[in-house]
């Protein structure tokens, strides 16, 4: 069975994003390891040497992936999907929040300075659990936080799914030393 690493815990991005690829690929039975730290999931695949690790461009490693494992671990495939819809949510018992939990690739999403303290997580679902915990009185989670807990969580202000790219690592180049993509007809358009 192919084993795919990437970022949880359930119910990331990362997670969503890998199903939706795995299921446009054909592929019916992956395992999937979830992770707290690509870096390390890396490590782990070169290791296994026959393992994948899916990451989103967005992320802060991105480079440390592909230096580290420069000749280990190869970028075999991309493609573009939105994140899940995500929010900025506050605990509803706070009239102003002054605290904030965010994963750090989503801090571009709020102003940094409205904040008194900032923790960062390494993902949203980490965030739901650190506002439910009263880690800090608001954080960029998904939209989908302040719906299942309504008694304690409400949404802030909306952001949206993002457009972004996915990066897929895998054991065995697939660059033979000509560009790879998809024909994209706009460019030819009026």
């Amino acid at each position: 069975m192919i084993r795919f690493h990437t970022l949880g815990p359930t119910g990331s991005c990362h997670e969503h994003a890998l199903k939706q690829y795995l299921a446009f690929q054909g592929v019916d039975a992956a395992d999937i390891v979830l992770c707290d730290d690509l870096v390390a999931a890396a490590a782990r695949a070169v290791e296994e040497g026959g393992s994948y690790l899916l990451q989103c461009s967005a992320h802060l490693n991105v480079h440390q992936v592909t230096e580290r494992y420069l000749g280990r671990l190869h970028v075999v495939d991309t493609f573009i999907l939105p994140t899940q819809e995500m929010a900025l949510v506050k605990c509803r018992d706070v009239a102003v929040p002054q605290t904030l939990g965010v994963p750090e690739p989503a801090l571009g999403y709020v102003n940094e300075a409205d904040w008194r303290k900032i923790t960062f997580e390494t993902t949203k679902p980490v965030v739901e659990e650190g506002l439910l915990a009263g880690r800090y009185e608001a954080g960029v989670a998904y939209t989908r936080s302040a719906r299942d807990h309504p008694e304690t969580l409400e949404v802030m202000r909306v952001i949206g799914e993002v457009v972004t790219t996915w990066i897929v690592y895998g054991p065995t180049p697939r660059y033979r030393g000509k560009l790879m993509g998809n024909n994209y007809p706009e460019l030819h358009s009026g």
